[in-house]
């Protein structure tokens, strides 16, 4: 059988292997062109490539209201459960509501996760009223996705680990810049329930190389940012990397599918 570069390479779609893209968005941002950015449209882009699945947090949620946001997301994942999975969105400026809106949403299968967005609600990541968000998701060992930029943010998740040992930490975009991916690394190798997240802006040459060589291919996770960029860059990255197929594989979805089983 051909490896998983040589199919990428041919334009042939990995039918047999799990992809689950675990940093997703959906609906309109207010200061970007978002294209494909229903659940329809996002399901066009993730066909183009073969992707199964992916987790979404709704640009609304982040920004003015997340109860829309969040149903955008209930609606999506009620329409096609076999190809969404959805954060719950939480704003800490509603502490009184963010139990009521957990379990509002988990109602619904398919909400399975929790994002939390510091720099759109403009508090650090371990605001007080995130305490609620993080004792919930201790108690049903719950992934939280945190979007982070910057040292400190990654600082801050890993003594958030020490705290919640259940929480399944996924450190979005691993911090953005290279001396908070750095950070991240440590972070990750000193905590078994901090992930970093592939959805990296700024990218070098060799980062998804140079990030399995520091923390092995089971603490990373595929994610693109899409509809808020092309999933085929992120997917190019992890598909055409020098790397094992199993390494690819994991990277790709049975990482995410491990922490959805609490495995």
């Amino acid at each position: 059988m051909n490896s998983m570069f040589n199919r990428v390479r041919m334009g042939q779609t990995l039918d047999d292997t799990l992809i689950i893209d675990s940093h997703c968005h959906m609906g309109f941002y207010y200061q970007f062109n978002a294209p494909n950015n229903t659940a329809e449209g996002m399901l066009e882009s993730m066909d183009a490539i073969g992707i199964n699945m992916a987790f979404v947090a709704a640009h609304a949620s982040i920004g003015p209201d997340y109860i829309y946001g969040n149903n955008m997301i209930i609606d999506a994942v009620t329409k096609y459960p076999d190809r969404f999975i959805g954060y719950i969105t939480l704003n800490p400026h509603y502490p009184k509501d963010m139990l009521n809106e957990i379990e509002r949403c988990l109602k619904v299968p398919g909400m399975r996760g929790i994002k939390l967005h510091p720099e759109c609600h403009q508090v650090p990541i371990d605001y007080k009223n995130y305490h609620i968000a993080y004792e919930f998701a201790n108690e049903m060992r719950f992934p939280v996705l945190i979007h982070t930029w910057g040292i400190g943010d990654i600082r801050i998740i890993g003594k958030l680990a020490e705290k919640y040992p259940e929480i399944r930490f996924i450190a979005g975009h691993s911090g953005g810049d290279v001396r908070a991916m750095e950070e991240t690394i440590n972070v990750v190798n000193s905590n078994v329930n901090v992930y970093a997240d592939l959805t990296v802006s700024m990218v070098r040459e060799g980062n998804v190389e140079w990030f399995v060589s520091q923390v092995g291919s089971r603490k990373l996770l595929y994610g693109s940012d899409m509809p808020f960029f092309d999933p085929r860059a992120a997917f190019g990255r992890v598909a055409l990397a020098r790397l094992s197929d199993d390494e690819k594989k994991d990277i790709l979805g049975l990482n995410i599918k491990r922490i959805l089983e609490n495995r």
